[in-house]
């Protein structure tokens, strides 16, 4: 290559990366957005009827971003590049480069430099952020738990923020947080229904655990069984109403940490105690935490060739093979993984045949990539059909 073209080729690399990198920034906000919109009903309702703040919504969407980039990193990456390789092609930019000398194999290097920068942010997501982000969400969610149920601070309100349980409260000691006037209405079972009153008590709410108790004192226990039509009746001088919120919260699912959101650390220490049924999935989620990442240095030798090649399919072909590639992938990677569990196959083997295999596929597609006609996959397609209906 001349001296010419280097300079050239070096030039239209910058230009190359300043209009994908555009595009993909572009893109994972909108999938980003779009992958948001299926929490929405959730965040709904948790300004209507739990009277949560913005701020606290806000700062769920935050916190619950990372476990959306694992995804919509590899397919912003697919989408912005297959794109920009298409306009440059349709509008022969890709021809005035041939034109000049250069290889188009060397759009390997902007796309393969921006691919290597998405594995290593999304290696950082999976393997710390994601950890972190889903820390704070709990938190978050504990916060929000707590305002919705400091019903000591809340005088003379039957407070039902708790599902199967209202609560009501005459006086509040604001500075021993003392409560007077307890009436408790446990619905929770629906074969037995209680109410409780007490003169005094306290509440006390354990953060780790999720904990709620009553400390209540001096009072009356009525119990009803519904299915034997039994009354009873108790008073007593002390006495403890407990319940765990994990159970009853409605989001409750939403404060357990999941595997794919464990750090190494923590995926490292819940091998040592896991039975050998659930130790396979930490293995297989430990390998997929660099796997998912590689997809988008997997699909490099794809998408260049394939973004080179979609001259006359439409402006809007690029769309459609990227979502095509993207839904690929993700059913190639649950098949696998349903195979790999049944035959008991290397987790490691089994979080990387998906890229491993896009990578081949990619590979038989870089043939031919300067020749200046190219046989779209459309093309072929139509011209199979052809074939086939001059048979008939």
């Amino acid at each position: 290559m001349s001296l010419t073209a280097r300079l050239f080729g070096k030039k239209f690399y910058f230009y190359f990366l300043k209009e994908l990198l555009g595009l993909f920034v572009l893109s994972v906000g909108i999938f980003t957005f779009i992958m948001v919109l299926s929490r929405l009903g959730k965040l709904t309702d948790l300004v209507i009827n739990k009277g949560v703040g913005l701020s606290d919504i806000l700062l769920l969407i935050i916190y619950s971003a990372p476990s959306y980039l694992t995804f919509t990193l590899p397919m912003a990456f697919l989408l912005s590049t297959i794109v920009v390789l298409g306009r440059q092609s349709s509008e022969n930019e890709l021809l005035a480069l041939k034109a000049n000398g250069i290889d188009l194999r060397y759009l390997f290097v902007p796309v393969l430099g921006l691919a290597i920068g998405i594995f290593l942010v999304g290696v950082a997501d999976t393997t710390f952020l994601l950890s972190k982000s889903s820390e704070a969400f709990r938190t978050t969610l504990i916060t929000i738990a707590k305002k919705g149920i400091s019903i000591d601070d809340r005088e003379g309100v039957f407070n039902d923020t708790i599902p199967g349980i209202v609560v009501y409260i005459d006086k509040v000691d604001t500075k021993t947080r003392n409560l007077s006037g307890i009436i408790l209405s446990d619905d929770r079972d629906e074969t037995v229904k209680q109410t409780i009153s007490a003169e005094k008590g306290l509440v006390s709410l354990d953060a780790s655990s999720f904990d709620l108790s009553f400390l209540l004192e001096n009072g009356t226990v009525h119990r009803w069984e519904k299915q034997h039509d039994s009354y009873q009746s108790l008073s007593f001088k002390s006495y403890v109403f407990a319940m765990n919120l994990m159970k009853v919260l409605p989001y409750n699912r939403e404060l357990r940490k999941r595997p794919y959101e464990m750090s190494m650390g923590e995926l490292r220490e819940a091998i040592l105690k896991a039975g050998a049924s659930k130790r396979y999935d930490l293995y297989l989620e430990v390998y997929k935490k660099f796997a998912i990442p590689f997809s988008s240095i997997a699909f490099v030798p794809l998408i260049v060739p394939l973004g080179i090649r979609r001259k006359t399919e439409g402006k809007f072909s690029g769309i459609v093979y990227s979502l095509f590639l993207f839904l690929s992938y993700y059913v190639l990677t649950a098949f696998v993984e349903n195979t790999g569990k049944s035959y008991h196959i290397s987790p490691a083997l089994v979080a990387f045949t998906p890229s491993l295999l896009f990578c081949l596929v990619g590979f038989s597609l870089m043939r031919g990539m300067n020749a200046e006609v190219h046989t779209t996959f459309l093309q072929r397609l139509k011209t199979r059909w052809e074939r086939l209906n001059v048979k008939a």
